[in-house]
């Protein structure tokens, strides 16, 4: 018996020793891509491409977070001013195709960047949309958004969640992920989701400095079925 429990923990401990190691191996791949991401976005965008910098810079933001996050187990130990000018690449790229409101949620991210906020001031003064239709987005982490979809369907809106809950190590094993839908009457700007005791409450409302937003709270989220972690909480900026 004791023979038998022993090899168990040894299986186990050999287990968790091999994920350990194929993270590190991942974790230090990534990293290494970083300045590689950083020079083909800088490369697009120089050559006004920017939809494909957009592509590389995102790359270079959500990387360039995690591995400052996980640097005690191999990453590369990016400042935060990596960080934050990877942000602002980002979003200077989708000013550059015409969406300011993306950019407007990219340098948001650490708003309180010299940067960033030299940034948010270039931009438009959002104006109020006819339709609550489009997309809303919160930031989650490492690069990732939360979403709300908005569609107008005959006399509704339909509205889809999609949230992500990004773990310390997320960027390789994935995230907790969550969902829900609810319909909205088109002359409403309030709604409320329920799922056993989970109650969510999404409200509709313009603000004049940063545009349409969506603002969320939920009771009970624990029953929502979300995945550990989610959560539908807080501002959803609309950007498309």
């Amino acid at each position: 018996m004791y023979k038998s429990l022993f090899s168990i923990a040894l299986l186990s401990l050999s287990a968790l020793t091999f994920a350990d190691s194929e993270f590190e191996k991942e974790l230090y791949s990534g990293c290494s891509k970083v300045q590689s991401y950083a020079n083909n976005g800088k490369k697009f965008y120089d050559q006004k491409q920017y939809q494909k910098a957009i592509a590389q810079f995102e790359q270079q933001a959500a990387w360039s977070s995690f591995c400052a996050m996980n640097v005690e187990d191999g990453g590369t130990a990016f400042s935060e001013r990596d960080i934050t000018t990877a942000f602002n690449n980002v979003g200077i790229s989708y000013a550059k195709l015409g969406k300011p409101q993306w950019a407007r949620a990219w340098f948001s991210v650490f708003p309180n960047a010299k940067a960033s906020q030299f940034n948010l001031k270039q931009l438009p003064v959002p104006k109020k949309p006819k339709s609550l239709a489009g997309k809303y987005v919160r930031y989650a982490g490492f690069g990732q958004w939360n979403t709300m979809e908005v569609k107008q369907a005959s006399n509704a809106y339909q509205i889809e969640f999609n949230g992500l809950y990004m773990g310390l190590r997320s960027l390789i094993y994935g995230p907790n992920m969550g969902e829900f839908s609810i319909r909205m009457p088109l002359n409403k700007t309030h709604t409320q989701y329920r799922y056993d005791d989970c109650r969510i409450d999404l409200k509709f409302q313009f603000n004049a400095q940063i545009g349409q937003q969506i603002m969320v709270n939920s009771r009970n989220p624990m029953s929502c079925g979300f995945g550990h972690n989610v959560s539908a909480d807080g501002m959803y900026l609309k950007v498309e």
